[in-house]
């Protein structure tokens, strides 16, 4: 059942609720990524090297779920040189397929601010999950509006971090809605209302969860 946090009315929205549904996504689905603060231009994935076919079987057997947020390192060259889990699933054969799998992608390297090719990091969750067949996890929350906003084309994308307590640390819009008002909001709204389970880092790894969230406007007005 989707989670329905309130909101108050502010401009073009009315007094309502964001809904929030579940955060589950497609195994493999790779959800966000940042440069490290030298690059102006974070490293950029070619190709997911992950498949709900990587799930491990044992895994699979045992119903095994959850979220893996990693960081790589990526060289100047567009090679991962190591990958570091920091919100675990807490199933150890998904963290370890999670890592085992994205060293072997390659990156378009991070660029600095002179435009030349410098060595970056890549942040990313994959969450992993078994939906009931043909069903497809939604990960939106839905803002509803009274009428959609000037401009509004699309959910506005965002890249959400979250700090070892599991509270809102950062966002940042990675597609634009097409609306520059709701996508301020959006954020506004994720900033106070978005709590996760406290991410749980294995080894020396820093506790940090990441999320990728479109928000979306639904309209209620009937015409």
């Amino acid at each position: 059942m989707p989670g329905v946090i309130g909101v108050k009315a502010m401009g073009w929205f009315e007094t309502a609720s964001i809904i929030g549904a579940s955060l589950s996504a497609l195994a493999g689905n790779i959800l966000a990524w940042e440069a490290s603060p030298a690059s102006a231009v974070p490293p950029k994935m070619i190709s997911s090297p992950i498949k709900f076919e990587d799930y491990p079987q044992q895994a699979l057997r045992n119903r095994q779920e959850g979220y893996v947020s990693i960081e790589l390192k990526v060289s100047v060259n567009g090679a991962p040189l190591s990958c570091q889990v920091t919100e675990s699933a807490r199933h150890s054969a998904l963290d370890e397929v999670t890592c085992k799998r994205l060293m072997k992608a390659r990156f378009e390297p991070a660029r600095g601010p002179d435009g030349v090719a410098v060595a970056g990091n890549f942040h990313t969750a994959v969450g992993w999950s078994m939906p009931a067949p043909g069903v497809v996890p939604d990960s939106r929350v839905f803002v509803p509006v009274a009428a959609l906003p000037n401009g509004y084309v699309q959910p506005t994308s965002t890249f959400l971090s979250f700090d070892a307590a599991g509270f809102l640390a950062t966002c940042e819009i990675k597609a634009t809605s097409g609306s520059e008002a709701f996508d301020k909001v959006a954020c506004a709204l994720l900033r106070k209302q978005m709590k996760i389970t406290p991410p749980h880092a294995i080894g020396n790894a820093r506790a940090a969860g990441y999320r990728y969230v479109p928000v979306a406007a639904l309209p209620t007005s009937k015409r």
